[in-house]
């Protein structure tokens, strides 16, 4: 009866020796994951945050369309993944007025298929918000670089 107790034991010592080796290498592949999907994200991040530095300088010294910016930006801004990334609609209140204005206007083939007097229109309406939105959308530009320069 001793033996047996003996064999038991060791066989149950041996089973939870196996379980957890096996459990700890998962635990391990989990971690490795987590590592590799965080790295993907970073340089996501680093890509998309390069673009909107380079789009809200060329808004900011008046090389891009105030309108192509913001529709841009904002969309970049949406696919940013940053655990501190403000509400972008409350700190970028005028980029965000901008991209509303433009975010169902057709572009490229969808452009070319209107008719042009909609077209003028549209184009009209575009113009008529750079100009009104202007101020606040270069306040937003400021602060987005800031925003940037800081996560540095």
């Amino acid at each position: 009866m001793t033996f047996n107790w003996i064999l038991a034991t060791i066989a149950a010592v041996l089973i939870l020796a196996g379980l957890s080796f096996y459990l700890g290498r998962l635990l391990w592949l989990i971690k490795q994951q987590q590592l590799k999907q965080q790295q993907v994200v970073d340089a996501k991040n680093a890509d998309l945050t390069q673009s909107i530095v380079l789009i809200a300088k060329a808004m900011r010294e008046e090389q891009c369309e105030l309108s192509e910016g913001a529709l841009r930006i904002w969309v970049l801004l949406d696919h940013l993944q940053l655990p501190n990334k403000p509400n972008a609609i409350q700190t970028y209140p005028g980029l965000f007025k901008m991209y509303d204005v433009v975010k169902d206007m057709p572009t490229h083939q969808a452009r070319k298929e209107r008719d042009k007097k909609e077209i003028r229109h549209l184009d009209h309406l575009r113009e008529q918000a750079e100009i009104d939105l202007k101020a606040e959308i270069m306040a937003d530009v400021h602060k987005l670089l800031e925003f940037f320069q800081n996560l540095k």
